[in-house]
């Protein structure tokens, strides 16, 4: 399970939670008399139901949550041995290109390191999973209050005038509705949904057990030093650290003595990695590395993303504010004003979308985002078992898909990926922040193996119309095309909105999701074959481009 799942699965709890407690004030209404709504009967009424959605909502959602949690420690433990696996693809070809690194240190002298580096590592898992537990619990607390007092303000609102029985529901609920369940109370006051904050803390303690790992093959090595790069278009709270070098005392078992730099900790505690920072380290080769520091356009660059990304946030805050009011609301008119606002508010945040997209496109052009290259790739397949003929064809075709699909793919990886419902895939794109990506390689099915073989496995599939490397390559183009340079936040709307699509007469899995059906659509495309009208106005509305 990755952040991204995570978040999602929060993400629909929390839409589960309000959905039920609306449904039963939508199903039980108060009786209305001569006199009025009989709101002492149904105030009855509504505390029984309050209890049973609290009884029910305690089973249900401690299963789930249970089973979240669990995974959380499985996902750390895969991100520090990426780490580890990636670093030394790294340092080997640097050897291969020259570097004369110090010689490893003796196996006694860093065992206690290591296991320094498995508490830390614990430590991390220990406290995410804690952290999330107080905040499993906080939500389910915070609905159950919510829905209490929601039953008691109906009454007192319609005693102010409200009118109607909709309508004083409406208004009881209608903050409860606009802030959603935010159970999180940061230290600054400041308050965030159960899946805002788990996005947040599954994002940052991934991103640091990936440096435990790269920092133990580092240390095993005898390796250091350590320079802060641009990544994912750069932050510019960490600009002036970029292009430096460090002695890593943080992950790499680095000392002061180890060299004329600052400390690595030193720049942590000035701000650097902090929670959602895009900006990493890799490892400086002395006479190797070439150190580029952020120029003054660059910088600038990167604070007006910054401002078009907090501008679309609150757009699409806003827009899914309106959204939840205008979903839940019982009375027609409340439904109509709400969801005129929301459609504003998203028009508002898509138009934004689009100036983020054109300067992310532009920083590709002028190199402050570079798109893999061959000593890129080489890197991260180095010792993985790929053939030669493979990995050219796959580089080849990379580089003709994005110059024509106008996307970008920023990483890339070599490592064994788990099997879905619908198989295992052999190649595999993946949504970084900031709207950029990296394809996935599956190392256990591609090392060992000639162009030939490769090429057999994909013919005569019963689940997709791909029927060669090429073409695997051109349906992972399709879903980059699609995505490239949208927030994590629109993709999950996009991916949610198409998993409702099922298209006919393609392949199984266009049938079972309409993301997919797009990408077999760009394959077919690429083919020059013939479709309907149904799949070429589907194709047009969510790619963006003619059939």
């Amino acid at each position: 399970m990755s952040d991204y799942d995570i978040s999602g699965a929060f993400k629909a709890i929390e839409n589960e939670l309000i959905d039920s407690m609306m449904r039963n004030f939508s199903r039980h209404r108060a009786e209305e008399t001569k006199e009025g709504y009989n709101w002492a009967q149904w105030q009855a009424e509504q505390l029984k139901s309050l209890e049973q959605y609290r009884k029910s909502n305690a089973k249900k959602f401690n299963k789930q949550f249970s089973e979240i949690n669990s995974k959380i420690s499985e996902m750390l433990k895969t991100a520090r041995a990426d780490g580890n696996a990636s670093q030394e693809a790294k340092i080997l070809t640097a050897i291969k290109n020259g570097f004369n690194g110090p010689s490893k240190p003796s196996a006694s002298s860093t065992a206690e390191f290591f296991k320094v580096n498995d508490r830390k590592l614990n430590a991390l898992i220990k406290a995410t999973t804690n952290d999330l537990k107080k905040a499993e619990t906080a939500i389910l607390r915070m609905s159950n209050d919510k829905y209490r007092k929601a039953i008691y303000n109906a009454h007192v609102y319609a005693n102010t005038g409200a009118g109607t029985y909709e309508k004083a529901v409406d208004m009881a609920c209608k903050d409860m509705l606009k802030a959603g369940l935010n159970c999180v109370e940061y230290k600054n006051g400041a308050r965030h949904t159960l899946s805002d904050y788990a996005d947040m803390a599954i994002r940052t303690a991934n991103k640091r057990a990936y440096l435990y790992g790269e920092g133990e093959k580092r240390a095993e090595w005898g390796i250091t030093t350590v320079v802060v790069n641009q990544r994912q278009g750069g932050c510019p709270d960490c600009a002036n650290y970029i292009g430096q070098v460090f002695i890593d005392d943080v992950y790499s078992n680095g000392k002061k003595t180890d060299g004329d730099y600052p400390l690595l900790s030193k720049a942590i505690e000035g701000g650097l990695f902090h929670p959602r920072c895009k900006d990493s380290t890799s490892t400086y080769y002395e006479g190797i590395t070439t150190l580029k520091k952020v120029s003054k356009s660059e910088l600038e660059a990167m604070k007006g993303n910054e401002v078009l990304e907090q501008q679309k946030s609150n757009a699409e805050n806003q827009a899914e504010k309106c959204e939840r009011i205008a979903k839940y609301s019982l009375d027609e008119d409340n439904q109509k004003v709400y969801q005129s606002r929301a459609e504003k508010w998203q028009n508002k945040a898509d138009e934004i979308g689009e100036r983020i997209n054109k300067s992310v496109a532009k920083s590709a052009e002028s190199d402050i985002i570079k798109s893999i290259d061959i000593d890129d790739y080489e890197v991260v397949t180095y010792g993985k078992g790929i053939k030669d003929e493979v990995n050219n064809a796959i580089i080849e075709n990379i580089k003709i898909c994005e110059d024509k699909g106008n996307f970008i793919i920023s990483e890339i990886s070599a490592k064994s990926i788990p099997s879905t419902v619908d198989g295992t895939p052999v190649l595999q794109i993946e949504m970084l922040s900031n709207g950029l990506l990296r394809l996935n390689l599956n190392t256990d099915k591609l090392a060992e193996k000639t162009l030939d073989e490769i090429n057999d496995m994909f013919v005569n599939s019963k689940i997709s119309v791909v029927n060669s490397l090429e073409e695997a390559i051109i349906h992972e183009s399709g879903h980059a095309m699609s995505i490239f340079g949208k927030s994590n936040k629109d993709v999950q709307k996009f991916y949610d909105t198409l998993s409702k699509i099922h298209i006919e007469g393609i392949s199984l899995i266009a049938y079972n999701d309409g993301a997919e059906a797009l990408a077999e659509l760009e394959v077919l495309r690429s083919r020059g074959a013939k479709v309907s009208e149904e799949m070429i106005d589907f194709y047009e509305k969510y790619m963006g481009r003619k059939f």
